[in-house]
């Protein structure tokens, strides 16, 4: 039976304002019932990375219409638009952050869809992806993830889609490498399996949170030119959280090994104070 192309019902996520701003792609329209919180979208704060000033900050947004190109009249109080609308998030610590977006706002029929925006997603990722995954994430698939980004910013599916897959790919085998005897499987054996069963086969080294998203994993296994434009995007965003759970559970292994050596470390130096304290007190 032939694999079904669509991401489970179960796994559908709600898009919030740090998703709509710094990951959406433009030209993905979205229902106001994809949206976590369609009432506050285009109104109030969101928590992001500035690139610009290399820190996390809080934005505050505020939007405007351009045109309004029809009108709904429910009552002597209530009217709604459709038309373009003017974004802008203002950074809440320094006034020298301001990023600009252009909106199809259709309060009407309850879509709306991002036709602008500047920085582009891909600069606004780049400085994040660079300074978090560096010494976790080897140079070329670094490099390799902010091509990614950047062709799905202007809706590239396909394209993008292969680099994110070959990243999976390479950090699934080198976490089989670095687990092979725990996994008890040679590696041949490993790679002839299908990716569904790589990740159930490493769940004991993987983030829990992979293994309830394994059933998108096996669309890795079809060809690029089975998939339309439309299923590579559909599956971009979840194949990013994968890459990025499994980097934030490296950092923190590399953060625990830091802290291992430090306390260790630690130890060894109220030891050997202790051992020379009481040498001096028998001399």
């Amino acid at each position: 039976m032939e694999e079904e192309n669509t991401l489970p019902q179960g796994e559908q996520k709600s898009v919030n304002k740090h998703d709509f701003y710094f990951e959406t792609p433009l030209y993905e329209l979205l229902e106001y019932s994809d949206l976590e919180d369609s009432e506050n979208l285009l109104r109030g704060d969101v928590d992001a990375y500035s690139a610009r000033n290399d820190t996390d900050t809080t934005y505050s947004i505020k939007f405007s219409w351009i045109t309004k190109l029809d009108t709904k009249y429910v009552n002597s109080y209530t009217e709604y638009f459709a038309g373009f609308g003017f974004v802008t998030l203002s950074c809440k610590r320094k006034s020298n952050d301001v990023l600009r977006f252009f909106v199809y706002n259709d309060e009407i029929n309850k879509r709306i869809i991002k036709v602008g925006q500047f920085p582009s997603i891909a600069d606004l990722q780049f400085e994040e992806l660079g300074k978090k995954y560096e010494k976790v994430l080897p140079r070329e698939d670094l490099k390799n993830l902010k091509k990614a980004i950047g062709l799905v910013s202007h809706g590239a599916g396909a394209g993008s889609f292969v680099y994110l897959r070959r990243i999976f790919e390479n950090l699934i085998l080198e976490t089989f490498k670095e687990n092979r005897a725990a996994v008890g499987m040679k590696e041949n054996d490993f790679k002839l399996q299908r990716m569904e069963d790589k990740v159930e086969s490493l769940k004991g080294s993987l983030p829990s949170q992979l293994l309830e998203m394994k059933s998108i994993y096996g669309i890795l296994s079809k060809g690029v030119h089975e998939l339309s434009e439309e299923e590579c995007l559909r599956y971009f965003a979840p194949l990013k959280l994968s890459i990025e759970l499994i980097l934030d559970q490296k950092i923190e292994e590399a953060k625990k090994r830091e802290r291992d050596v430090l306390v260790k470390k630690q130890l060894q130096d109220i030891h050997q104070e202790l051992s020379e304290g009481g040498k001096d007190k028998t001399s």
